[in-house]
């Protein structure tokens, strides 16, 4: 029982882990200079460029693809981080794989209140909530 608790706890925790290290990594990409962005369309040919850590606008055009493209020279686009830090896989030693996928399922589906899965982990209920 304590080995399934503890995978709940890993699985809950993953996704704010992963943020963690792309934030990490972003930190690095722009101390070298580079700014992390995202790009977001506002219309068929406009389009804005953030900042991914701050969601401050460092750019804005209604030039299309083609402009955008000139904007993100130079740039590093944060969907890229995303790749590069994938994130931890969580899973638990002891913990059979097809175990740990009926526990996510379970974690994750729309009928597991809240209030069951907080009881389980052992947690507060504001700590399931903002990690689910």
């Amino acid at each position: 029982m304590d080995l399934v608790r503890l995978h709940v706890r890993k699985l809950l925790e993953a996704p704010f882990l992963a943020d963690q290290a792309r934030r990490r990594r972003a930190h690095e990409i722009v101390r070298t200079g580079r700014p992390v962005v995202q790009d977001v369309r506002t219309s068929a040919t406009g389009w804005e460029l953030r900042d991914w850590l701050t969601g401050a606008v460092l750019a804005r055009g209604d030039d299309g693809p083609a402009g955008l493209s000139v904007a993100l020279t130079g740039t590093y686009h944060a969907d890229c981080l995303y790749a590069e830090v994938p994130g931890p896989e969580p899973g638990t030693p002891g913990v059979p794989s097809s175990l740990g996928r009926a526990v996510e399922e379970w974690l994750f589906a729309a009928t597991t209140s809240d209030e069951d899965v907080a009881e389980f982990a052992g947690w507060p209920l504001a700590k399931v909530r903002e990690h689910r």
